[in-house]
């Protein structure tokens, strides 16, 4: 995966389409009685090579300045799977990148491969040698090696896009008035690095709601109990509260809190038991 600074890679490559750049140039007027004009073609294909590697960097760093250090090293990588940054300048990028600039790329490709057809089987002779020829062939296959792993990377964001929406809506099925009190806004993820493990580790919230409720009774808050406090929140039972008592192990916990570890995790916080009954791990 591309990295968020330019390297020694960047540099081959800008090395490399400069020259292009100015082999073609210099050959400019060669091309003119070729049947279709595939010197523009390779032209334009070299800038736009070149500016997606520009966008890249350039969203990459910007978007580092809204994450801790430990996130940020991982954010050459992220920039194009995240579909949720917060700075307006990576986010403008990334969208630009999957809505205009990669549709462009690929038709432009497909367009290009059409016109170097017809100019090897109708006019091969307006090419300046045939070492250009076969540059032109293989030039095309890498923007096709470009377009197929840029499509992967976006089937991959939509992929973590729909499980991050997906554990949004989970959190608010469990979610009311006691949780936003105890815990504030927590509905809303940042990314797909919020998420924790594959998305079907925790219950459901359907088998979460179904797990049996009870309020907090005076017992249950005495302060010699050996029940008496959430090992979760670490704050203690108060009468009127609602609890939960886990299947099999019988450990409570707020509801509030509770709930929210079991999206994540089927196993009790304290013993580890399966709350689905399938065992100890």
């Amino acid at each position: 995966m591309a990295t968020a600074t330019l390297g020694f890679n960047d540099a081959v490559l800008l090395i490399s389409l400069g020259y292009s750049c100015v082999d073609l140039l210099l050959e400019w007027e060669t091309f003119n009685d070729c049947q279709h004009p595939i010197h523009q073609w390779l032209l334009v294909s070299y800038a736009s090579v070149i500016s997606f590697r520009l966008m890249h960097v350039i969203g990459s760093r910007s978007s580092q300045q809204d994450l801790t250090l430990e996130s940020a090293a991982n954010t050459g990588a992220d920039f194009l799977l995240n579909l949720r940054h917060k700075g307006a300048m990576p986010r403008l990028l990334a969208s630009f990148t999957w809505l205009l600039a990669l549709p462009f790329f690929a038709l432009w490709t497909f367009i290009g491969t059409k016109w170097l057809y017809d100019v090897v089987q109708n006019t091969p002779q307006c090419m300046p040698s045939e070492v250009q020829m076969w540059f032109s062939g293989f030039w095309l296959a890498l923007c096709y090696v470009w377009i197929i792993i840029h499509v992967a990377l976006g089937v991959v964001a939509f992929i973590l896009e729909r499980r991050v929406r997906r554990a949004e809506g989970n959190i608010m099925a469990v979610t009311d008035s006691d949780t936003l009190a105890r815990w504030g806004q927590i509905g809303r993820l940042a990314g797909f690095r919020d998420l924790e493990g594959p998305s079907s580790t925790g219950l459901t919230p359907e088998e979460i709601h179904n797990l049996p409720m009870m309020t907090a009774t005076p017992s249950d808050v005495e302060r010699d109990s050996d029940t008496c406090e959430c090992s979760i929140c670490i704050n203690a039972f108060e009468e009127g509260e609602k609890l939960r008592c886990l299947p099999g192990c019988g450990h409570t916990f707020h509801r509030t809190c509770i709930d929210l570890w079991l999206l994540r995790s089927t196993d009790c916080p304290l013993c580890k038991r399966n709350v689905r009954g399938d065992g100890a791990k």
